[in-house]
């Protein structure tokens, strides 16, 4: 691997504070609320991750006695604030121990930056009851020079034999107090093993259990400061990954393009196969850009090496697709601030937790990072605290910060990088310290995290013990390029022919040349105005410059004018497959800069829309034997709208009569052929008075029905309601005449919808989540026309709407047909709580119950 160094920003330490001094006064967040306080079907106290831009995701878990939530938000405005704006909360079953939980999820997108309120609610229970609205801040937005803070700490959600953990609880307290914007983690965020247990909630204690949830740790810092994680070898392996579905972060995994999921690696330095998180993301502050990274490997795993020598083969070298991200994301932000955070320590002083050799040095990660300006890193893995001084010229300065809650380390033998260090061995009660520091006198002095405050490119690290007092305070300033933001601009797509822009630098005595279409560059300041703009696309650059050194990546937003409609759709058709659906085709319009969507009208009224370039639309509000007028017309990212095309008319047959249908208004299963495991019950109901349901810890809740013939084409449909789950639901499926199962319709362990086809063993899981509440499903399977012929047919209709993620019309579904239906499973050591009604069969699309 080539040496990154000699692009590297340098960084002059301007004050260096040893003496230990107290942390800044403030008052205690509403964190510190008490858990008695919160209602009691509360289990884990709401807290806030992914905040990225205008977004925020408030979590929170429940008790099951509820099926839906919601987060009330509300911006505060001279010192009071009113939740009044509500977002419904998704929702995964977790088990903590033996105790079932709903896990919810709002994700929240605020109107514009600021600070805000929220409230949680289980339907309309208030579950902080007595506890005020907790308040927090919107994320720097990208190109705010205004200082801001950040804290950092690793290592941490650990407890004793008794549950408690006075150290950890300190640190909580203080990173409440610290009235920093977020807080970055290194890993190891829950011991030993990383799982629910340990995470824990408000009501359960005891050894290994609740050391992140309980009401003296995370509940206190996190109703009020958002959470970024990075993972550690401490609950990286299995295939749940408590960490990902606890600590949300999709907006910064997804405009960053990382990586947030289960995958198997297998098998570098002769590792066995295994499941392990992968998890690496980056996101945006002020004029910093993060980089949260997953340098961890399972422990018992080391293969041929050690578990250093395999992360380094599996996530950093290139080709690896962790390596070839970060190589793409550091190169697309050249002129910003970088920190980045992982497990692994760069270097570091400790007997038992070494300097990670095969990601250190310039031919390594380390180099990696300083050859695109990265000018901090954080580590975790040992616990203790460590500064070191950079390698090199143009390296990183490094920090090691694992003294969030884990069991304290000693340092030593010392180094020469190292420039303070201080860890507390608990075996001999004993502090040990190096470079510049003392001893520390108790454990209380190693329990730490760092507040970190970013002002323009001078960076200042303070670390904060768990007595609230600050140690080996260092301020650095950074020599970064200029960067240039552009502020506001025109719309996307506008019909006005000017436009204005404002645009900053990150230097406050820049200078800014601007460029229209390609132009020759001129002189500007902000705003910027331009007339007469011919329709068309167009692209405003402007780039800023300081000291006589040009922004290398100048900012710029492309617009288009237009001001014509695009030409009116033509050979619109339509066909009704069902008595309660349309479908419409037609061919394409065209627009002088281009067609973004279209617009149905059915008898002259709005039925729907459509995305460019698609062509085609499925009306499911149609009654049946109705006559009804079709056109459509096309419309531009201006909002242009063509005239319409020629109309089309269709009339709906006669709804279908199902062969077999059953909502279990005789109060019992009698319509069907065998059954186990599931009770006709009248409170959770879809329609009538009765419903079916299998709430079961051992799976086995299922009906069959042997159908009047066989069928080489058929259409099968239940409405269902999965109350809870904490594995896979399997809901809907059709057999052949001798039992034999042809294909299934299920919901995953996470919420998704999925299909499996016999004849393939094919098995498909959508990105559809499936809400709380009742829903109406059907299946069509087609058998193939010849067999072993991919001529069959498998379709997917959830609410009246084809999932087309789990629909094929050309796929091998074998060449029996069909001879009986299936609700439910008959498969056992599952555990779920799910209702049925509304069951149907028919040779054709059966309506939407």
């Amino acid at each position: 691997m080539r040496s990154w160094v000699a692009a590297a920003a340098a960084a002059v330490v301007l004050m260096v504070a040893g003496a230990v001094m107290p942390a800044e006064a403030s008052g205690m967040s509403s964190g510190s609320a008490a858990s008695s306080a919160f209602d009691a079907h509360l289990t884990r106290a709401p807290y806030l991750t992914d905040l990225v831009g205008l977004h925020v995701a408030v979590n929170f878990a429940t008790d099951q006695s509820g099926q839906s939530a919601n987060v009330t938000v509300g911006a505060v405005t001279g010192g009071g604030c009113t939740p009044n704006q509500s977002v419904p909360a998704s929702r995964r079953t977790v088990t903590v121990g033996t105790v079932s939980e709903y896990q919810w999820t709002s994700e929240v997108t605020l109107p514009s930056p600021g600070t805000y309120c929220y409230r949680a609610y289980l339907g309309n229970t208030d579950l902080l009851a007595g506890v005020s609205s907790p308040q927090f801040t919107t994320q720097q937005q990208p190109g705010d020079t205004t200082p801001f803070s950040f804290d950092v700490m690793g290592d941490w959600g650990s407890v004793d034999a008794t549950g408690q953990n006075p150290g950890q609880a300190a640190v909580m307290q203080q990173i409440a107090a610290s009235n920093a914007r977020f807080l970055v983690t290194v890993g190891d965020n829950g011991y030993p093993n990383g799982s629910q247990i340990n995470y824990g909630d408000l009501q359960q204690s005891g050894a290994n259990t609740s050391a992140v949830f309980g009401p003296q740790f995370w509940t206190v810092p996190g109703l009020t400061t958002p959470i970024f994680t990075a993972a550690g070898n401490h609950g990286l392996s299995g295939v749940a990954h408590t960490d990902i579905t606890t600590w949300t972060q999709n907006t910064a995994v997804a405009e960053s393009g990382g990586r947030y999921q289960d995958d198997v690696y297998c098998c570098v330095n002769g590792t066995r196969s295994t499941h392990y998180a992968s998890e690496w993301y980056a996101f945006t502050a002020g004029n910093a850009r993060f980089y949260v990274l997953d340098a961890a490997w399972g422990d018992t795993n080391a293969g041929d090496a050690t578990p250093y020598a395999a992360d380094a083969a599996a996530h950093w070298a290139p080709g690896d697709p962790e390596y070839e991200w970060l190589l793409a994301d550091l190169a697309a932000h050249p002129t910003q601030l970088k920190f980045a955070f992982f497990h692994y320590p760069l270097y570091v002083d400790n007997p038992s937790e070494a300097s990670d050799t095969y990601l250190s040095g310039p031919n390594n990660l380390e180099g990696l990072l300083a050859g695109y300006g990265v000018q901090m890193v954080f580590n975790g893995h040992a616990h203790l605290y460590e500064r070191n001084l950079p390698s090199a010229v143009g390296m990183p300065v490094t920090y090691v910060t694992g003294g969030g809650g884990g069991t304290p380390e000693p340092v030593g033998p010392c180094t020469a990088l190292d420039a303070y260090a201080v860890g507390w061995s608990p075996t001999k009660l004993r502090g040990s310290a190096c470079g510049a520091a003392s001893p520390p006198t108790s454990a209380s002095d190693v329990y730490h995290f760092l507040k970190v405050t970013v002002s323009g490119s001078q960076v200042t690290v303070a670390p904060t013990n768990s007595l609230g007092q600050t140690f080996d305070v260092q301020t650095y300033q950074f020599n970064v390029p200029v960067d240039t933001w552009i502020d506001s601009g025109p719309p996307p797509a506008t019909a006005s022919s000017s436009a204005t822009f404002t645009f900053h630098a990150s230097s406050a005595g820049a200078t800014f040349a601007c460029t229209l279409d390609g132009g020759a560059a001129s002189t500007c300041t902000s705003p910027v105005n331009y007339t007469g703009l011919a329709s068309g696309t167009h692209t405003f650059t402007v780039a800023a410059t300081d000291d006589g050194v040009p922004d290398p990546s100048a900012a710029s937003q492309t617009w288009s004018v237009d001001s014509s409609p695009p030409t009116a759709p033509t050979a619109l058709t339509a066909s009704a497959p069902s008595a309660s659906e349309v479908d419409l085709a037609w061919s394409a319009s065209t627009d002088d800069v281009g067609v973004t969507g279209y617009r149905i009208y059915r008898d002259g009224s709005l039925v729907g829309t459509v995305r460019a370039p698609d062509t085609t639309y499925a009306d499911d509000t149609a009654q049946p034997a109705t006559d009804y007028t079709y056109t459509v017309t096309a419309v531009d990212a201006v909002g242009n709208e063509s005239p319409t095309s020629d109309p089309v008319t269709v009339t709906t047959p006669q709804p279908t009569v199902p062969l077999f249908a059953d909502g279990f208004e005789s109060g019992n299963l009698s319509a069907w052929n065998s059954t186990g495991g599931l009770s006709v019950e009248g409170v959770v109901v879809h329609s009538g008075a009765y419903a079916a349901e299998g709430n079961t810890t051992n799976g086995a809740t299922y009906a069959k029905k042997t159908l009047p013939s066989t069928y080489p084409d058929a259409y099968a449909a239940v409405s269902f309601n999965v109350l809870s789950q904490s594995a896979q639901v399997n809901l809907l499926r059709l057999r052949t005449a001798s039992g034999a199962s042809l294909g299934y319709v299920f919901v995953s362990s996470t919420g998704r919808l999925g299909v499996l086809t016999d004849a393939t063993k094919t098995t498909t899981t959508s990105g559809l989540f499936v809400s709380p509440g009742w829903h109406s499903l059907q299946l069509r399977l087609a058998v193939d026309s010849a067999p072993g012929t991919p001529t069959g047919v498998v379709q997917v209709w959830l609410d009246g709407t084809l999932v087309d993620a789990l629909s094929n019309t050309a796929t091998d579904t074998g060449s029996t047909p069909v001879g009986a239906m299936q609700i439910g499973e008959t498969q056992t050591g599952r555990s779920y709580d799910v209702v049925f009604d509304d069951a149907a069969f028919a040779t054709n699309r059966l309506g939407t119950p």
